[in-house]
């Protein structure tokens, strides 16, 4: 956490509605992709987020000034998407990607193949089990260390390693059976 966030935090636990909101514009992007990944569903990626913002807020007394807040909130957001991720029916939803990246130029070809790579990731990770994909969104949509991601899902950073390593051989694999035309074994 910077300087600027913790002055940010300081303030709001002072009660400025100012630095509410600027903690929120701060973290709503992150918090709704990760949301979305864990629920697959926009519009209950954004009811869990909107539950975590206040959650967070309701309990920023108790939040430690000296520790990171970016985990304390992911644990928040993650708890809450699980529990609203119920009311979803089984099917999984695609995810959708922002598209090509805007500094590159992509000819027409590209990008079909581009996006055709990035459908095939997704449906990768969606195949993976829920122990073995959490993780693995949180290092790679949220950005946390793997010392976060333990803090944030309450297990040793041992066993957060191990899930990230057999998460990516498991996603390795899916997409050598996609690109190699044959049928997935499972993941």
């Amino acid at each position: 956490m910077d300087i600027n966030e913790r002055e940010l935090i300081r303030q709001a636990k002072e009660g400025s509605h100012d630095a509410l909101e600027q903690i929120f514009r701060l973290h709503l992007d992150s918090a709704i992709r990760l949301a979305y990944l864990i629920c697959r569903n926009w519009a209950t990626a954004e009811d869990a987020v909107q539950e975590a913002f206040l959650q967070a807020f309701r309990s920023l007394d108790s939040f430690q000034a000296d520790r990171p807040f970016k985990p304390w909130f992911t644990k928040i957001v993650v708890n809450k998407a699980k529990r609203t991720k119920e009311r979803l029916d089984r099917g999984h939803l695609p995810y959708e990607f922002e598209g090509p990246n805007p500094h590159r130029t992509f000819a027409p070809e590209e990008q079909a193949l581009d996006r055709e790579a990035m459908n095939d990731l997704f449906q990768a990770i969606n195949e993976l089990d829920e122990k073995h994909r959490l993780p693995l969104l949180l290092k790679y949509v949220s950005g946390l260390t793997e010392a976060q991601i333990a803090e944030t899902l309450g297990m040793p950073v041992s066993r957060v390693k191990s899930r990230l390593y057999v998460a990516r051989q498991r996603l390795k694999k899916y997409i050598e059976v996609l690109e190699g035309g044959g049928q997935n074994e499972g993941v």
